[in-house]
């Protein structure tokens, strides 16, 4: 029995009434509940007869039996009582997912202490989906075997990769058993490249761990009261500079858009700074002035050598503004343009009406509409485009990227245009790092970042 980590699940539902432990097993964690944190009810759940009978056989001894009740039920399918805090634990993280999906109407409005063994990601992220929002973490270690624990509560919430796969709050807190975990399983994918025959550039995930653990600097400078940019830099030689702008429809900045894809352009060997720039809501021009200012402070470290601007939908559009008045904000030479579905255009049918509202506030008019309509502002002086989008985009159709097109054609600016024939708004890098559930893992339409690599070496 790991009497520590029971003794802690049961700690965490100290305040609650009513609990329902979803997966007893022998029912130690109801027994600490019910004796020392005053739960006054507790249901106990299992799948199968024989574990339910040992948890029987535990709180009978306790003298428990008549606050407990018990069902053999999978997950909550079986179950329709009333509590107001849940406890999964001691399962996969793949399991805890499909047991609240399965039942996701009777876990609405409650507190959810999940402990996940592994895949601890597909936990997160279904909380983020089904509107909770993780209010704590704990890390503990038993028997040489580490564990982390997720207490949800209803609420919004919008992770990142880097959130969903370490945690939230347990990647900023970095307890001592957090970096000890994770120091270990840097070494072991170390090793693991070291012996590789393969010469291949650094790994993504050891890149990702490097930065967890503080082994790499993730820089955030604030520009004002609350926006911010993330500097990410291999070291410090001179490198070329991807600036990213992620998506969010001029209201918010999505962080799927942002860091996990900022790490796969350190693992090609680019310096990267990501704007969170949609923090505090700046209206046109104020957000491109701001932001310009920082670009201008950016080109002059020493290690900075090529600027490319990278954008995502309302991102894509803040990208092509700054890309496409150089000269009026001041930004110096811009090598490359990279854009992913992007908002383009204001023409009526195809324009993305909540990115031009948010961007012009109370400055909407029609007139700034058309100046910031995109297609109609390229010019000789465009640098050459990379961008991607898919065909069956509903939120920001693909019309706007084919107008950008046509307007490049006119000037003959080179450029280069992956339209794929599946996938909704809002993809990132359509893997796991980025998806917002199954529906945003395409391999196929993935492949873009690989054919981006290949176009960043032709700009050299």
């Amino acid at each position: 029995m790991n009497k520590k980590r029971i003794s802690f699940l049961a700690s965490l539902t100290k305040g609650f009434n009513t609990l329902v432990d979803i997966g007893c097993d022998h029912g130690y964690t109801i027994k600490e509940a019910l004796e020392k944190q005053a739960v006054k009810y507790a249901y106990a759940l299992e799948v199968n007869e024989k574990p339910l009978e040992k948890a029987k056989q535990t709180l009978k001894e306790a003298e428990l039996l008549e606050k407990v009740s018990f069902f053999l039920s999978d997950g909550l399918k079986s179950f329709n009582e009333f509590f107001d805090v849940a406890i999964i634990s001691g399962m996969g993280g793949r399991l805890i997912s499909s047991i609240l999906e399965a039942s996701k109407d009777k876990f609405k409005g409650k507190c959810l202490i999940l402990e996940p063994q592994s895949d601890n990601y597909l936990v997160r992220m279904w909380l983020m989906l089904n509107n909770f929002n993780i209010t704590s973490e704990y890390t503990l270690e038993e028997n040489n075997k580490y564990y982390e624990i997720i207490v949800a509560n209803p609420g919004q919430s919008n992770y990142s990769w880097l959130d969903l796969n370490y945690g939230p709050i347990l990647r900023l807190e970095k307890s001592n058993l957090f970096m000890k975990h994770y120091k270990k399983i840097l070494n072991i994918k170390r090793n693991a490249y070291n012996n590789s025959k393969r010469q291949t550039t650094l790994p993504e995930e050891i890149i990702e761990l490097e930065y967890i653990l503080g082994e790499r600097k993730m820089d955030k400078v604030l520009y004002d009261e609350a926006n911010y940019y993330t500097k990410m830099y291999i070291d410090d030689e001179k490198r070329d500079l991807i600036i990213m702008f992620p998506g969010g429809g001029y209201n918010h900045t999505s962080p799927r858009e942002a860091e996990p894809i900022a790490l796969k352009f350190n693992a090609i060997g680019y310096n990267v700074v990501v704007f969170h720039y949609r923090e505090k809501l700046d209206f046109y021009p104020e957000i491109y002035t701001k932001i310009s200012k920082e670009i201008e402070s950016l080109r002059k470290e020493k290690n900075i050598a090529n600027v490319f601007l990278h954008g995502y939908s309302a991102g894509g559009h803040l990208a092509l503004e700054l890309a496409l008045h150089q000269d009026l904000y001041k930004i110096g030479s811009i090598k490359g343009l990279i854009l992913g579905y992007p908002v383009v255009s204001s023409k009526p049918g195809i324009l993305h009406e909540g990115s031009f509202a948010n961007l012009l506030g109370p400055n909407d008019s029609k007139e700034l509409r058309t100046r910031l309509s995109e297609e109609l502002e390229v010019n000789e002086k465009a640098p050459n485009l990379f961008l991607w989008t898919t065909a069956t985009d509903n939120a920001v159709p693909a019309q706007n990227s084919l107008l950008l097109l046509e307007a490049y054609q006119k000037y003959n600016i080179k450029y280069e245009c992956h339209i794929f024939p599946m996938g909704h708004h809002g993809l990132g890098l359509a893997t796991k790092e980025t998806a917002r559930d199954e529906n945003d893992i395409i391999p196929y339409v993935s492949t873009w970042f690989k054919m981006l690599e290949n176009w960043l070496e032709l700009q050299k």
